[in-house]
């Protein structure tokens, strides 16, 4: 990466998110010293605000691509989707190679989370799957920013698993983001898709 972007990145936000990241690693460290390890679990069960952590960054995301359009006009968009496309298909081009398989049952846990109740149907040629815990697609419904999150997070899921597997596709058929319960991918083996 450019190391302008880098310094950009650090002084838009990075210094202030140093300072604190540093801050509290030395005070948790002061504290383990005291009453040992069990002081690392006590943190992590008290978690974070993923939420609002997620919800910052997608802001502040949100808000320099308006600008930078505002600015250089709509191909903005297109140049940072088919950055994010290219990369979501090398990602999924890295899963399958560093899994050794790529088959239609080795991409379900990546998007069920592994867990088998978030499978709605399946057979051996596709699956519909559930996700109800898509931060972006809830922040984007309470944010009402619907359709720039949609282009850069759901849509792309598509090359995401193209990039698994060329033989595969998926449809987003539903989402958080317009206000259903829960989002449904359809993946599905393109050879044998009906329509």
């Amino acid at each position: 990466m450019d190391n302008r972007i880098m310094e950009l990145q650090q002084n838009l936000f990075g210094g202030l998110h140093d300072f604190h990241t540093e801050r509290t690693a030395a005070w948790l460290e002061a504290v383990r010293e005291e009453f040992g390890d069990p002081v690392l679990e006590v943190v992590q069960n008290k978690g974070v605000d993923t939420y609002g952590l997620y919800r910052w960054h997608l802001e502040r995301m949100l808000s320099w691509i308006e600008a930078l359009a505002d600015t250089y006009g709509t191909d903005v968009l297109d140049i940072i989707i088919n950055q994010h496309r290219t990369d979501r298909r090398e990602q999924g081009a890295q899963l399958a190679k560093a899994s050794g398989k790529n088959a239609l049952e080795d991409i379900i846990p990546v998007f069920s989370n592994g867990n088998n109740d978030n499978i709605i149907e399946k057979d051996d040629n596709q699956v519909l799957i559930k996700t109800t815990n898509c931060l972006a697609g809830k922040i984007a419904h309470d944010i009402n920013k619907r359709e720039m999150v949609y282009a850069l997070h759901c849509n792309l899921d598509k090359d995401f698993v193209e990039g698994f597997n060329s033989d595969l596709g998926c449809e987003v058929m539903q989402t958080l983001m317009d206000g259903h319960n829960c989002c449904i991918h359809r993946i599905f083996y393109k050879d044998t898709e009906v329509r």
